[in-house]
């Protein structure tokens, strides 16, 4: 049986939230119940998710409109290039659902007690509103599976340090972090220091390029625009360097929803922690992972520290190709 999906995102600055919804639709292990759009300009990222699930064929799938403001009051970034290839001039009066994003969460998995996971892409201030909300989605959800966070300070190929003060998701809402952390929800978290071993190869780009596929031709066209997006995404937050790579954070972490042999899991107690950083917004990681092993903190969630890159990657390009890849 699919499992059933709800993807929380803040589809439209980043080209690998497009990949992950599409990846989604491609996957008949999934079940997608909905897309919940989350931080900034939320009616336009709506507007992305709607155009990505229609070039998908899947006009079925609703997209339900979230919070824009993070709960810590802070401004939410926004960097200019959002739909960038996607939405065209036409796409002004897309049909949207009128229901708020918390409520369908909150209405979709008490509807569907144990059955329902939730896959966040980006800052998690809809699950923090609609457990304060509806405390009993905690225990009624089959899982969160939160993209986000640095476990493990690496420097990646390109020299740009990825640590917590760098990681983008949960820092844009560090107070909505703590609530999510906090809440009792079965979570796994995959951290961006995993997922930064998951590129596109050069190869699976132009066998990507290559594909008359219609999924294939929409990656092909965000893929195109994106080195400089990245680049000038960089210089914003004060990171003067190069596109460094293809990274496919989020459809890993959709991926795992139904094959969760693609990464290597472990329990571990992780807490939220807050400092200030030089883009002006707030730091969430948690206990330190060296350290909370041996005090031999009880496990409050599952981390992903490990994965199968080429076996990750030559499934998306297969399925974004539309071939079942496995």
């Amino acid at each position: 049986m699919a499992h059933k999906v709800i993807i929380d995102t803040d589809i439209g600055t980043y080209y690998d939230d497009a990949f992950a919804v599409l990846l989604a639709t491609r996957s008949p292990e999934i079940d997608l119940l909905g897309v919940t759009t989350v931080y900034g300009d939320t009616a336009l990222r709506s507007r992305v998710a709607r155009k990505v699930l229609n070039i998908a064929g899947r006009p079925d799938v609703p997209v339900f409109t979230g919070i824009g403001t993070p709960l810590s009051g802070k401004h939410p970034l926004m960097f200019g290039f959002e739909g960038q290839n996607i939405l065209g001039p036409e796409d002004v009066n897309l049909k949207l659902s009128d229901e708020h994003a918390v409520d369908f969460i909150i209405r979709t998995i008490m509807k569907n007690p144990g059955e329902v996971s939730v896959v966040t892409l980006g800052a998690v201030s809809n699950l923090a509103v609609a457990v304060t909300m509806e405390p009993r989605i905690a225990q009624s959800m089959k899982e969160l599976i939160i993209m986000g966070g640095v476990v493990v300070p690496i420097v990646d190929v390109k020299g740009v340090r990825r640590s917590p003060i760098e990681e983008y998701n949960l820092n844009n809402d560090a107070t909505a972090a703590e609530i999510v952390f906090r809440s009792g929800m079965p979570i796994t978290v995959v951290p961006i220091d995993v997922t930064l071993r998951v590129p596109l190869s050069t190869e699976q780009v132009a066998k990507i390029n290559r594909s008359n596929d219609q999924v294939a031709q929409l990656v092909s066209k965000i893929l195109a625009v994106w080195p400089k997006q990245e680049y000038l995404i960089y210089l914003t937050v004060g990171i003067p360097t190069e596109h460094t790579g293809l990274w496919l954070h989020d459809p890993l972490t959709v991926a795992v929803v139904y094959d969760k042999s693609l990464v290597e899991i472990t329990p571990i107690n992780l807490a939220a922690e807050f400092a200030t950083t030089v883009i002006e917004r707030d730091m969430v990681v948690r206990d330190d992972i060296l350290r909370t092993i041996p005090k031999k903190l009880p496990p409050n969630m599952k981390l992903a520290v490990d994965v199968d890159a080429t076996r990750f990657t030559d499934l998306f390009t297969a399925r974004i190709c539309g071939q079942q890849g496995k």
